[in-house]
């Protein structure tokens, strides 16, 4: 179980820049998108609003 926990921690040290940039780019991918075909679309978040660039 401590070995799980090193190499998780290794692994968010090594890429976490790289995982919280992709995390951001999906988070404007979807802000500036619609929901396509017979899936639901939920009510944006708040703070949602700042990341469109069409508005």
């Amino acid at each position: 179980m401590k070995n799980m926990k090193k190499i998780a921690k290794n692994v968010i040290v090594k890429y976490g820049s790289l995982i919280a940039g992709c995390a951001f780019a999906c988070v404007a991918m979807a802000a500036n998108s619609a929901c396509f075909g017979p899936f639901y679309e939920m009510e944006e978040p708040e703070g949602l609003e700042k990341f469109k660039k069409i508005n």
